[in-house]
């Protein structure tokens, strides 16, 4: 079906922002493009990344043209300023690019698009956490948020969702633009950037244990590491000392104070954890995807998501996942070999008793290599159905 319509299409643009402390959102734009470019094989159509400019050396090493885009922003604090008074920003300067370029069309836009002619637009709405659990949230951002997706909802020709969760968010929040939805599950990156080498080298780079459970999230406080802290001490108390690996970015843009993290380090040496529960901070992609090889077990107890990218690597690798049980983790991992309320540490801790024993960590390289190939089937489907949408959105 896209074969058969993508004559009509000239050039996708994918947009690469600067993004900074949200380390999964840079990985989404890395997918889009290696998908699209996997299935744009005929002349007619061509796939280019606008590039934000930045002052860093910067090698993105994806498989398309690069086309640089200005940055806006030239002193500290000026985006802030911009959003504040609603004053032209980056999205005028991305779409008078797009089009000398000759764009025809352009995602995934994380904001709503000022009116271009010749170019349409297909938005991107990761979650609707503001709305879920807006405590997390300052009343500004909850209100900044709730502007800007309005205005994808209006202006964009199409929107990118995730899950099929975030599709009955949008639908609710935004009825009359339903029909604009699509939804767009997305494979983990390894479908395209196979971890290599030997996963031992990075356990013995770190000291690690043979043997150990895997948190691979940002310190944010809807991650919810607070309750595994809290499973790991039960089962202390019990006599039964599980590893656990935390990796992730150790900041989040709403806790200036990083008091989060702070409470997390906190909780660990409370609980007479601190050897047990060793906290990594920010690792390379080569690093993480060597910890995720070698976890016997990936737990993910995040209290609210759109589409978890750690739980679709742990897929893509074929490693036993125990996560906490919201909507989105049921629709993206029907298979995890368990699930926890998110308020229940005794719940993770007996899935976590009750299989410790059994987890085999040694690195099964068939598993693994059947698996990938499983992942990169979903990846060339997900390419077919960008393609797709990029069509649909071409033909309005």
């Amino acid at each position: 079906m896209a074969v058969e319509t993508q004559m009509a299409l000239l050039r996708i643009g994918i947009f690469y922002p600067i993004i900074t402390g949200w380390t999964a959102g840079t990985r989404h734009i890395r997918i889009l493009v290696h998908s699209l470019s996997r299935v744009c094989k005929l002349p007619s159509t061509e796939v280019c990344i606008l590039r934000e400019q930045s002052d860093a050396p910067d090698r993105i090493d994806l498989p398309a043209s690069v086309v640089p885009v200005p940055h806006p922003v030239s002193f500290p604090g000026e985006w802030r300023i911009r959003r504040l008074f609603s004053l032209p920003e980056q999205r005028s300067l991305l779409m008078r690019t797009a089009q000398r370029h000759g764009v025809s069309v352009l995602l995934p836009l994380r904001g709503g698009p000022p009116r271009a002619r010749n170019i349409k637009t297909i938005g991107w709405i990761p979650d609707f956490q503001h709305v879920q659990r807006p405590e997390f949230f300052s009343e500004q951002e909850r209100q900044w948020r709730n502007n800007t997706f309005q205005n994808i909802a209006e202006r964009c020709s199409l929107v990118l969702l995730s899950s099929q969760n975030a599709v009955d968010h949008f639908s609710d929040l935004f009825p009359a633009y339903v029909h604009k939805a699509r939804l767009s599950p997305f494979p983990s990156l390894f479908a395209f950037e196979p971890p290599a080498g030997d996963p031992l080298i990075t356990v013995n780079k770190f000291n690690l244990p043979m043997k150990f459970a895997l948190v691979a999230n940002q310190f944010w406080r809807h991650k919810n590491h607070g309750l595994v802290i809290e499973a790991l001490r039960e089962l202390h108390c019990k006599g039964i000392r599980i590893p656990v690996v935390m990796t992730g970015l150790p900041a989040d843009y709403r806790d200036r104070n990083n008091e989060t993290m702070s409470r997390i380090l906190q909780a660990i040496a409370s609980a007479g954890l601190n050897s047990d529960v060793r906290v990594l901070g920010m690792i390379g992609d080569s690093d993480l995807g060597s910890l995720m090889r070698a976890a016997a077990v990936v737990i993910q107890p995040s209290l609210f998501e759109g589409w978890n990218l750690a739980l679709q690597d742990a897929r893509a690798l074929a490693r036993p996942i125990i996560c906490s049980d919201i909507p989105v983790h049921r629709e993206q991992v029907p298979e995890a070999l368990g699930f926890f309320r998110p308020d229940r540490p005794d719940e993770l801790a007996e899935l976590l008793a009750r299989n410790w024993v059994d987890f085999d960590c040694s690195f099964k390289r068939d598993e693994e290599t059947r698996a990938l190939t499983k992942e990169q089937e979903f990846a060339r489907v997900h390419g077919l159905r960008l393609l797709d949408i990029c069509n649909e959105a071409l033909r309005q």
